[in-house]
């Protein structure tokens, strides 16, 4: 290689690191912090940072608020319409299998994104559009997404959003409790804590385009009663649906 060749080839391994860094740092990183991170001159670090939010791959809000910019929003969507077409008919097939409402999630900043449903045929249902965000910490769904953060960063993702949304919602320390045992079980189910009255029992997709979730939504006396029927359903539908991935 020649000397430019290598000079580029280490701008493009430091933007990398950069961005590696900054992955699931909803709340950004300071200069600073990510200059120690990859070892780098605080000066390195700005001059790149700054080159990068011009192109929109990064966002910077003041001090200590670097973040992953609105480029790579727009990216990620592209991938996720691929993950939904690819995963639509295994859930349609839960949907067939429960008989109840089926949804497809992502992260997205400090919200969950919904990014397909397959509605129960039920006439008592939940019926939630994707396209939508709901809450991260109020939502099985985002408590199985938001398991795979340390307890640091799922403080600093959430913390500033974290208003009950019912009297079953939870507080930051009960949470924290809560994603300990869905780490351990690979399996979450909430009652109550989004909507009175609205169940979920969720578990996770984990892709090389990044994680999902997986989850069966209806009334919570109905979720309450088919638990243990439901979970082992959605646990086939998530290891056929990896299963499948793996061969594209």
């Amino acid at each position: 290689m020649s000397q430019r060749d290598t000079g580029g080839v280490q701008v493009v391994e430091r933007i990398s690191a950069i961005f590696r860094t900054l992955e699931g740092k909803g709340g950004g990183l300071s200069l600073g912090a990510i200059a120690q991170a990859n070892d780098l001159p605080r000066s390195t670090v700005k001059r790149l940072v700054d080159a990068l939010a011009r192109e929109e791959l990064l966002e910077v809000h003041g001090h200590g608020g670097i973040r992953l910019g609105p480029v790579f929003m727009r990216l990620a969507r592209h991938s996720q319409l691929d993950i939904s077409t690819h995963a639509r008919p295994f859930l349609e097939a839960l949907n067939r299998q429960t008989e109840e409402t089926v949804v497809l999630s992502c992260v997205s900043g400090n919200e969950l994104l919904l990014l397909h449903s397959v509605l129960s045929p039920q006439a008592l249902r939940v019926a939630p559009v994707a396209g939508n965000f709901l809450s991260l910490f109020g939502t099985s769904s985002g408590k199985c997404l938001l398991s795979h953060y340390s307890d640091d960063q799922v403080a600093d993702l959430i913390t500033p959003v974290l208003d009950p949304l019912t009297d079953r919602a939870a507080t930051i320390e009960t949470l924290l409790s809560e994603l300990a045992e869905i780490r351990q079980s690979g399996v979450c189910f909430d009652t109550g804590k989004h909507i009175p009255g609205i169940g979920a029992v969720s578990v996770s997709l984990e892709t090389i385009q990044g994680n999902y979730s997986i989850a069966l939504l209806g009334p919570e006396w109905r979720l309450t009663e088919r638990f243990d029927d439901f979970v082992p359903l959605l646990k086939e539908t998530r290891d056929s649906m990896l299963k499948t991935f793996r061969s594209y």
